[in-house]
């Protein structure tokens, strides 16, 4: 669980932003602390009319392949639509050197990378429109429709496990994934994550039953 295709983020196949060290005492308690991770960690938050957006970036990547994260987040003012920007991208003259270096001595075809969105096992996820998309039904009988805006990367819909508390053995679930290559300095994939029908704001986790249709 603590490596990085285990979250809900961006990581390039192989290779993890962060890593734990060994164990060393630490005010009288054993703890394993990270001992290579991103040296600058940026968020910016901002809101309007039409919702809230907050912008974020990491240089995880930077070390081994010249590469920065950045993401950002737009909601919607009602709550009914999230959009994603995942950008990828070598920033300065001294990182562009360093991401040529990785493509000329290890992968010459680019750098490839997956955005992962782990789901809870009580979402019903499923491909659809041609597998351009993948439909989440939730057991309060909401519908929600992922899709990728663009044709950047590639969308899977593949198998995951849900680390719960209390539950001696992971529980099965499915993760989605988009799928593409860094082979210029900059790649950006772009997403959204909407509700398909029009129910109560109010309802989220709750069954048919408890949510009273």
């Amino acid at each position: 669980g603590r490596a990085t295709p285990l979250h809900s983020t961006l990581g390039i196949e192989g290779f993890s932003s962060s890593r734990l060290g060994p164990k060393r005492l630490v005010c009288g308690v054993e703890r394993e602390l990270l001992m290579d991770r991103p040296r600058e960690v940026r968020v910016q938050q901002s809101s309007g009319p039409e919702g809230q957006s907050v912008l974020l970036g990491h240089n995880g990547y930077v070390r081994t392949h010249g590469l920065t994260h950045i993401r950002r987040l737009d909601l919607s003012r009602e709550g009914r639509e999230l959009g994603g920007y995942d950008t990828l991208g070598a920033l300065s003259a001294g990182d562009r050197r360093k991401f040529d270096l990785f493509v000329r001595r290890i992968a010459r075809e680019g750098v490839r990378f997956h955005i992962r969105f782990h789901l809870h096992p009580d979402a019903d996820a499923k491909l659809d429109m041609g597998g351009t998309s993948v439909s989440i039904a939730l057991k309060s009988g909401e519908l929600w429709l992922f899709r990728q805006r663009g044709t950047a990367a590639r969308l899977t819909l593949q198998n995951s496990v849900y680390l719960e508390k209390g539950r001696l053995h992971p529980r099965q679930t499915r993760q989605i994934v988009l799928s593409a290559t860094v082979e210029d300095y900059a790649t950006q994939v772009n997403w959204t994550l909407a509700k398909a029908q029009d129910t109560p704001t109010v309802i989220r986790d709750l069954t048919r039953d408890e949510a009273g249709y």
